[in-house]
């Protein structure tokens, strides 16, 4: 049997999901460095049909938006070796699932409604990543920064947040952009904690001290703040900063004739941004072994630990082993975009700790 799903979020619904969605993020400790992003490797898009033309078609759509979570960029159709990769969807097809979507026409019409189906593909990940390296495309590793979100806009010359009661629509737009970027975010619960620490008027002005007091509690590894408003009718102003641990890294502007449009040019224009410092753009070769030295492996628990944490990040080909001393191993890594990319990553995983140490990169195995 073919399940059937809505193909519209209704709005009280879309308010209670997004008061959820809000909670669970600030549940219990949150992690303070990157969050491992699953579902990097699906996409779904809508069909008229379940015919062998229409599938292969969605199949590439599909795939599209998979490299644009992957290679950590939007213009998949400016790159040749990814339109040649897209050109092979198929092969990379793990599986695939169509469901009916169910589709309300007004009464009024007398006419049923047309047949539409979502189709979900789920492609390879070790034979796609496979054909990306071979390809020379880098791939963005799973493990990525977490980040929290203050969206501030103008309405009524009123100054307020988006939350989750007054701009669900809004909050949910920003979400699902995340999702198809392949970024996790947060948003804040805007509670009686937070209204006491920091006002829209703190990020409309970029005042750092209280924004980056109010962010301190969800422990996110990026605060991206944004104020919107339209000074004339049809036109919508955004104003977007992002901050790290030292502070304000990047600041930009966007202006459109629609609201929708201003937060989706902002956002994807921060993870471009983001995508560009964590993945190597340009073709890449083999760039020779790193080196680094890990303290606190004591047992064979915490060697295969370490092991399986190293080949799992994309940007490692290879691990080998030079050298087991007591509590330690050394081991050198070839690596997929240098040696900055594999520092980078680790520096946000939750499995290896940098130590301070004059002879290289070492590191200690978080218990």
């Amino acid at each position: 049997m073919v399940d059937t799903v809505p193909d519209l979020i209704q709005l009280e619904g879309m308010k209670k999901a997004l008061r959820i969605f809000c909670c669970l993020c600030c549940l219990g400790p949150l992690p303070g460095h990157a969050i491992k992003v699953s579902g990097l490797y699906e996409a779904e898009t809508i069909v008229a049909d379940q015919s062998n033309e229409g599938r292969t078609a969605a199949i590439q759509a599909c795939l599209g938006r998979v490299l644009v979570k992957l290679t950590g960029g939007r213009n998949v159709s400016a790159n040749p070796e990814l339109q040649s990769i897209l050109g092979q969807a198929d092969k990379f097809v793990q599986q695939y699932r169509y469901r009916e979507i169910q589709v309300e026409m007004p009464a009024s019409t007398g006419l049923p409604p047309p047949n539409k189906w979502r189709l979900a593909v789920k492609f390879d990940e070790e034979n796609l990543n496979k054909s990306l390296r071979e390809s020379g495309i880098p791939v963005w590793d799973k493990e990525r920064p977490s980040i929290l979100i203050w969206l501030a806009l103008e309405r009524a010359n009123r100054r307020l947040f988006a939350e989750a009661e007054s701009a669900p629509e809004l909050l949910q737009l920003v979400h699902d952009l995340a999702q198809q970027r392949g970024v996790p975010i947060l948003f804040p619960l805007q509670d009686l904690n937070d209204k006491t620490q920091i006002q829209p008027g703190d990020v409309w002005l970029g005042f750092q001290e209280p924004i980056m007091a109010a962010s301190g509690r969800y422990n996110a590894d990026i605060i991206l703040t944004a104020s919107v408003r339209s000074p004339v009718p049809g036109i919508w102003e955004g104003r977007w900063r992002s901050y790290g641990g030292d502070g304000l890294s990047h600041e930009w502007t966007t202006e459109t004739d629609l609201l929708e449009v201003a937060l989706e040019e902002g956002f994807n224009g921060f993870v471009d941004i983001l995508g560009a410092e964590f993945v190597r753009t340009s073709s890449y070769t083999l760039l020779g072994d790193i080196e680094i030295t890990v303290a606190g492996v004591n047992s064979v628990e915490h060697y295969a630990r370490l092991i399986g944490y190293l080949n799992s990040l994309s940007s490692i080909s290879e691990v080998h082993v030079m050298e087991v001393r007591t509590g330690e191993v050394k081991l050198a890594l070839t690596a997929h975009g240098g040696e900055p990319v594999v520092v980078q990553t680790i520096s946000l995983g939750r499995t290896l700790e940098p130590l301070e140490n004059p002879d290289g990169h070492y590191y200690r195995l978080i218990p």
